[in-house]
């Protein structure tokens, strides 16, 4: 009987992981992070776009050819324009790929909440609160992690958590803030701190469960995950055709 169970949970266990293992594929076929460094040469930095992101220009200088080179080189508007769009479409692939997930193990996803506060009304204040909701997310995943008790859950959320560590790294460079805030390693926030910095830009769950409820199992968590990921999609979603036409 026992070996039996085991080999049902197995089975089970394998069936989900193909399931996730599908969705993810589906999702990373619309999505290519960054293709263009912001690391070059020879970009020219428009200055409106630098000081409304916080930037100064690189520095030059002329080499023994007499051509002048950048040392290091920040994104154009267009570069820039392109890596919050595919953000943004990141963002909407997360919430896709978490319905998804919560659908196929039988469980019900969440509806989405009513906003209040997410549009900006310059390019800075949108970068600013881009990255402060980024590396929410980064410590939201690390904080969910260690309590995922399914394989290919915890392989799916690893698989968000370096997105949304690549989307809070590109934000950080942007703003000249470091990289890392905690050095070498992420720390993951609290539940409580989570939902304290997400809770002023909800207007209404419109029936979802309460974010700051405990976790109490895998599907709690996805729904939870759900929450900021719905809240992300929409940020990006309002300002980004706004703010790059």
């Amino acid at each position: 009987m026992t070996d039996k169970l085991t080999r049902a949970q197995e089975s089970a266990g394998e069936t989900l992981s193909h399931k996730l293992t599908n969705l993810m594929q589906g999702t990373a076929s619309r999505r290519l992070f960054l293709r263009r460094s912001i690391v070059g040469a020879s970009i020219v930095v428009p200055a409106g776009l630098l000081a409304a992101c916080g930037q100064t220009a690189s520095p030059t200088s002329t080499g023994s050819s007499g051509t002048t080179t950048t040392a290091l080189a920040m994104p154009s508007i267009q570069d820039t324009k392109m890596a919050f769009t595919e953000i943004m479409n990141d963002e909407v692939a997360h919430v896709q790929f978490l319905q998804g997930a919560l659908t196929k193990a039988g469980a019900t996803p969440r509806p989405k909440p009513t906003f209040k506060g997410l549009q900006q009304a310059d390019v800075t204040s949108f970068a600013n609160l881009a990255q402060v909701f980024e590396n929410v997310g980064v410590g939201a995943y690390l904080m969910a992690a260690p309590a995922i008790k399914t394989k290919a859950y915890l392989a799916a959320a690893g698989s968000i958590l370096t997105i949304e560590a690549r989307h809070a790294g590109f934000l950080d460079v942007l703003l000249q803030k470091p990289i890392s805030a905690d050095g070498a390693f992420d720390k993951p926030l609290s539940q409580a701190d989570i939902v304290k910095d997400v809770s002023p830009f909800i207007s209404s769950l419109n029936g979802g469960s309460d974010p700051s409820a405990p976790l109490m199992n895998d599907v709690h968590i996805l729904n939870f995950a759900l929450l900021l990921e719905f809240l992300e999609a929409e940020f990006y979603t309002l300002n980004v055709p706004m703010l790059f036409k």
